[in-house]
């Protein structure tokens, strides 16, 4: 199932499984120009003591703002043309950054019921005006993407809001928090981190349990 994907999808999801090894929020980007090339890359950073990105240790350091920061317009004259990749749906900061940036292609793998803004395209007669292309990826990104913050959640932090994200997410993708959920009680996740499995290993593992749980 895994090397069926699109290898930008394979990046981005590599990104966000480095992001959940270093204890910080599972969410990977990749942007990619009019010739499919990934021409930058980007994880969440914002409880990564060991990234060197300068936005690291804040609350700027999302994926998509780490990857953006990468690109110079002068250097890339057809950016209008490329598309962004994201595991999870662009906060307002994010996507109000990559509509600056002229970036008009924004594939995410899933919803984002906590913060996503895609509505956002549609909010003012500026936003109208511009040529936006968003597009939700397959519906089995997004159960990945579910359960990799579901677990980050669930064994990393101990957020305030915990049971409310998780019942947000569950709206949209019951079985992605489910599936989290029972492979954290397994504690395959530090399983996983400790024996250094790869997001491939990680993916399949998941993509072995979507037909049990429910």
């Amino acid at each position: 199932m895994w090397t069926s994907l699109n290898p930008h999808w394979q990046e981005a999801f590599s990104l966000a499984w480095e992001s959940f090894t270093k204890s910080t929020i599972p969410i990977g980007c990749v942007i990619v120009d009019d010739h499919e090339q990934i021409v930058a890359r980007g994880r969440n950073a914002i409880f990564d003591s060991s990234s060197s990105h300068p936005l690291a240790g804040t609350v700027m350091a999302h994926a998509e703002m780490t990857a953006l920061s990468q690109l110079k317009e002068r250097e890339h004259p057809n950016i209008r043309a490329y598309t962004l990749y994201t595991t999870l749906e662009p906060c307002p900061m994010c996507f109000g950054t990559i509509v600056m940036m002229h970036i008009r292609n924004i594939k995410y793998a899933g919803r984002d019921r906590v913060a996503g803004a895609v509505a956002l395209k549609s909010a003012t007669p500026y936003l109208r005006s511009k040529p936006l292309v968003t597009e939700l990826g397959p519906e089995v990104l997004e159960t990945f993407q579910i359960v990799l913050i579901t677990a980050f959640e669930l064994t990393t932090r101990d957020h305030p809001r915990r049971a409310e994200l998780l019942q947000m997410w569950a709206k949209d993708c019951p079985v992605g928090v489910n599936v989290g959920r029972k492979l954290m009680q397994e504690g395959y996740f530090a399983l996983a981190i400790r024996k250094g499995y790869g997001v491939n290993e990680v993916f399949q593992r998941v993509f072995s349990e979507l037909s049990v749980v429910v």
